[in-house]
């Protein structure tokens, strides 16, 4: 899965999930551009992300940094996922509304 986000984003994303099994911090973090970066990550890794950040919404306090946070990313991520028929695609997730959510390349 490719996943571009502001680098304030991955970082706390990162801080989150580092902890959790199943998540591995990828070998490189490209940096893209106005601060966004991308990188892949593993479907273990997402899985492990995904759980931590279930979790951080289900025990944030409601309307905290924490708790927006978690939500928008899970269900952003998770309707990414919705449509994928396991047929090999290259999953990309955009968590910055500043970037289309399709590359032009």
């Amino acid at each position: 899965m490719d996943l571009v986000a502001h680098r304030d984003t991955w970082e706390w994303l990162t801080a989150l999930a580092v902890d959790h099994d199943h998540f591995r911090t990828p070998p490189s973090v490209e940096d893209v551009k106005e601060g966004r970066v991308q990188t892949v990550l593993s479907g273990r890794s997402l899985i492990g992300l995904l759980i931590k950040l279930w979790d951080t919404r289900s025990t944030a306090a409601p309307l905290e940094a924490d708790w927006a946070l978690a939500t928008t990313t899970y269900n952003r991520i998770a309707a990414e996922l919705t449509g994928v028929d396991g047929e090999g695609q290259t999953i990309r997730i955009v968590l910055d509304d500043g970037l289309p959510t399709e590359s032009g390349d």
